[in-house]
Order: structure tokens, then sequence, then C-alpha cells
């Protein structure tokens, strides 16, 4: 049974590709309490309506070992491939059991003209 990993420590990329719709990959990582946790997983939150924020949450969950395993910190990483991202949408926001974090999606830049400078 999964749960929830100690705490988030980065959101690596949040990278629209380019089909139709549209999808967003979203990498995250994070530490557990110890050694031999599998089946990492970012799950999306269900709303009935969009966030006020539009911002969107995720719980990230692993399983933790099921025999005994060495008690250190490791890392663990997840990604989430988002099928037709709802219009509107800022950022993520990803829950462990410690913290969370957020991250916007960049803004991408339109190439702009550029006048020629005047003497």
């Amino acid at each position: 049974m999964t749960q929830k990993i100690l705490e988030v420590t980065a959101i690596a990329d949040l990278i629209v590709l380019t089909s139709l719709p549209p999808k967003l990959q979203i990498n995250a990582s994070g530490h557990v309490t110890s050694t031999g946790w599998t089946n990492a997983q970012l799950i999306p939150y269900v709303y009935i309506q969009a966030p006020p924020d539009s911002i969107y949450d995720f719980d990230f969950v692993a399983e933790p070992p099921d025999e005994a395993a060495a008690q250190a910190i490791s890392t663990i990483e997840a990604s989430y491939l988002w099928d037709a991202f709802p219009e509107g949408l800022k950022g993520v926001r990803i829950h462990a059991s410690t913290n969370s974090l957020e991250k916007l999606l960049g803004s991408i830049e339109e190439p702009t003209k550029k006048e020629p400078a005047k003497k």
C-alpha cells in the first residue's frame, strides 16, 4: 500500500509537450526514510471545480519496503504525464508527509520584433 514520502526536495520539470492536445510532463524528486521504497507516483487531487489559484495539487507517494531495510534517508523520483491538462493551469503543488513544493509553469515567450535603433 502506498503512502506519502517523507519530503519533496524538487520539482525538476514542468514540460509542456507539443501534442494535440498538449500534455504536461511533471518530474519530481524527494526523500524517503529508508532504502527499498518502490512504485513512486504523483497522484493528482480530484477537483469538482478548478482550484481558485489555478495551481493543481498532487500527492507524492510510494510503496515502503515489505521487509527490513537500511534506515537511511534515500532519494526517490516520480513522473506524471498529464494528458489534456486544464486550460488556465498556472502550476503544480506536490505534497509529502512533512512539506510541499510549488512550481509555476514558465510563460512561453513570443518572439518580438525589434525596432531598428534610431540615430
